[in-house]
């Protein structure tokens, strides 16, 4: 539960903002992203680092229930161990709040998050992870800098989807629910995300299961799951490859 701030607390951190937007550093940035820095450098250091340590522990706690839950133990314990490495956790506990993510609020104050980078690079169960310079069936990409997206293991799309639901239950507490999951997966659909067809399948398919059972059973079938929208990101891929070579035989042919 986020904690309740006092009217004192909160007219000295309003001066501390209006100090703060003063600074070259952050022209240009919203009022609550500078506001969530303040409270970030009001905090003592020792207390950012324990209340960071305890949420990054509580949230692996949960991904592995929910892998074990899966039939996938190992993978639950192996869960982001990065976050201890010091590359991550002091660049996260510079700007953990307690009320939004560290690495979202570096990204919008310095326009890049080292601690994500770091981060994405080394852990598999981030789709970010399985772009590479080729296409979809494994040809050399037309030009240089076009990144393509790869279909991501059953193991290591399973790994992620516990991930989010970890992730809303830490970061939601008591008002966690896969109704709000579900939700904020529709949220993230409205931008354009690099994800390879057959996994965004999955994922689709695992929330919307999970929102209508109102519980995690989906995770027990996870495996049927995968493989019928890999099934069927290849029926449809095909049946496109097919329309597109009828597309390409001439009219008077």
């Amino acid at each position: 539960m986020r904690p309740v701030l006092s009217r004192r607390r909160l007219q000295k951190i309003y001066r501390a903002v209006l100090a703060a937007r003063r600074n070259p550093r952050f022209r240009g940035k919203s009022k609550r992203a500078v506001a969530l820095c303040v409270v970030a450098s009001q905090m003592p250091w020792i207390e950012r680092a324990c209340r960071h340590f305890a949420l990054v522990t509580r949230h692996k706690f949960y991904v592995f229930i929910y892998c074990a839950y899966a039939g996938h133990p190992w993978r639950g314990f192996m869960h982001d161990w990065s976050k201890y490495s010091p590359a991550e956790f002091f660049a996260s506990v510079k700007y953990f709040n307690g009320r939004r993510s560290p690495v979202g609020l570096c990204r919008e104050i310095e326009g890049y998050s080292f601690a994500w980078l770091h981060h994405k690079g080394r852990n598999r169960h981030h789709f970010e992870f399985w772009t590479d310079v080729i296409d979809a069936f494994g040809t050399a990409a037309p030009k240089y800098g076009q990144w393509y997206p790869i279909a991501m293991p059953y193991e290591y799309a399973l790994e992620s989807i516990c991930d989010t639901i970890a992730a809303s239950r830490a970061y939601n507490g008591r008002n966690f629910s896969y109704e709000i999951l579900y939700q904020w997966w529709q949220r993230r659909q409205r931008v354009p995300v690099n994800m390879h067809p057959e996994t965004k399948r999955f994922a689709d398919a695992m929330y919307e299961a999970m929102r209508k059972d109102g519980n995690c059973s989906a995770l027990k079938r996870a495996r049927e799951i995968f493989e019928q929208a890999k099934k069927e990101q290849r029926s449809y891929e095909q049946a496109k490859k097919e329309q597109r070579s009828l597309d390409e035989i001439p009219a008077n042919a």
